[in-house]
């Protein structure tokens, strides 16, 4: 589904920005001047889309935070998933929308000596890569952004993980220099303050050096040094801000008007929370924190650095500090989204320390968010059953999302794979 806002900022980008699109639409591969500043927010819409368009409404469905009720969209609760269901993600929002943006941004940043901005476009690309890989395992990169090459080579996803940990370490080094952003008003997610982009790009280091959990790569010490110089509080989150018109607003809130009664916002989430007394439950609907016009796209928080810090200690047998960092995630979490501190203190007393609480907590804090999927898929945790009239064998979810259908079409290199292979083989890192 394309969202008006997307559509807005592209209207406004045109209006601003004319011989940039002028010069695009006559010649996409004939070097241009682009202005930045315009590029960036448009890189920063298709960048929230890329995550929060059918991709989180089907990762969600999946790992039961909402259920799919009505019409076309039943056969999403079934797992009857298609690649056509995924020709807008990858085409429209990812490879031709935030990638071909940022792509650019990074060749005219380093034409022009600007390190904040290559540093910026360095840290969206390895966000973006992060999820098309964990969605669909192996994709296009190497050969993936040429506008000469139609049929680019797919690169394993170890591959694609190690570009986004050289991506990143790249990043904070640009950001690290002498420079500024010309424009904070075209930064939607930091508005110019490069000190973020800095804690943005270590986070998502920390994200993605977690996932490796199963694997010889993971290195713990390596994550708790980083978390040292990461996000340090709820004000550091990565986010975007909608406003309350139906042009500007969040796209869950936008789904939720144009296709009333397709979605439920229940699941196994709200039986879970329900059964710990959660006080966040009251604010986790239509009308609450996540779903609202005005709520945040949220790409990586506080909260989410936190959990994973409870992780790596309590596997490391620091119980203690493990401890304290989960009664701190969940105190990030609960504050952000309204809750009093009564009640924050009332609920964390009940809290056991296991590796089953930590991740069902930040399952919980991380509704609507794609990297709940992930840490299922890691983990195994929260223990999730099938839905009922599930088209996949029995006791399976899905653990990947098939290939795109124009790009079945169109790349004779993408991956062979059968319907349920497009759903069930795992990840590089999925070794649960």
């Amino acid at each position: 589904m394309r969202f008006l806002f997307l559509g807005l900022i592209i209207i406004l980008l045109t209006l601003s920005c004319d011989s940039f699109v002028e010069g695009y639409e006559v010649s996409p591969t004939k070097p241009i001047d682009i202005q930045i500043e315009n590029s960036l927010s448009s890189a920063e819409a298709f960048t929230v889309y890329v995550q929060s368009d059918i991709l989180a409404r089907l990762t969600s469905t999946i790992v039961q935070q909402v259920t799919f009720a009505d019409r076309s969209n039943l056969v999403f609760g079934q797992y009857n998933i298609l690649g056509e269901d995924l020709n807008d993600l990858w085409g429209e929002n990812a490879y031709a929308g935030a990638l071909k943006d940022l792509r650019n941004i990074l060749e005219e940043a380093q034409r022009k000596s600007h390190p904040t901005y290559s540093g910026i476009a360095k840290v969206l690309i390895a966000f973006n890569l992060g999820l098309l890989t964990d969605v669909f395992g192996d994709i296009p990169y190497s050969e993936g952004l040429s506008d000469l090459n139609l049929n680019p080579k797919y690169d394993s996803q170890k591959e694609i993980y190690s570009e986004i940990f050289q991506l990143l370490d790249k990043a904070v080094n640009d950001l690290r220099k002498d420079d500024i952003i010309s424009s904070s008003d075209n930064d939607f997610i930091y508005h110019g303050n490069k000190e973020q982009w800095l804690k943005f790009a270590i986070a998502l280091k920390i994200r993605y050096l977690n996932h490796l959990s199963n694997l010889e790569e993971y290195n713990p010490n390596e994550i708790l040094s980083l978390l040292k110089i990461g996000f340090q509080s709820n004000l550091d989150d990565a986010e975007i801000i909608f406003y309350d018109v139906r042009s500007q607003s969040n796209p869950w809130a936008q789904f939720l008007d144009q296709r009333q009664g397709y979605i439920q916002l229940d699941g196994y989430m709200f039986d879970l929370m329900r059964r710990n007394n959660d006080p966040r439950i009251d604010l986790y609907g239509e009308d609450g924190f996540y779903m609202k016009a005005t709520s945040p796209i949220t790409l990586i928080t506080y909260t989410e650095i936190k959990f994973i810090e409870s992780e790596v200690l309590y596997k490391e047998g620091r119980i203690d500090e493990a401890k304290n960092a989960l009664f701190d995630a969940v105190n990030a979490n609960m504050q952000k989204i309204g809750v009093t501190q009564t009640q924050i203190d009332d609920y964390k007393a009940t809290l056991n320390l296991s590796l089953q609480t930590i991740l069902e907590e930040k399952y919980v804090a991380l509704y609507s968010h794609p990297e709940a999927w992930t840490d299922w898929r890691r983990t195994g945790y929260p223990i999730l059953k099938p839905n009922t009239n599930s088209v996949l064998p029995e006791g399976e979810l899905p653990r990947r999302l098939p290939y795109p259908e124009s790009e079945e079409r169109l790349n004779r290199n993408v991956p062979k794979l059968t319907f349920e292979e497009s759903l069930l083989k795992k990840m590089w890192w999925d070794v649960n």
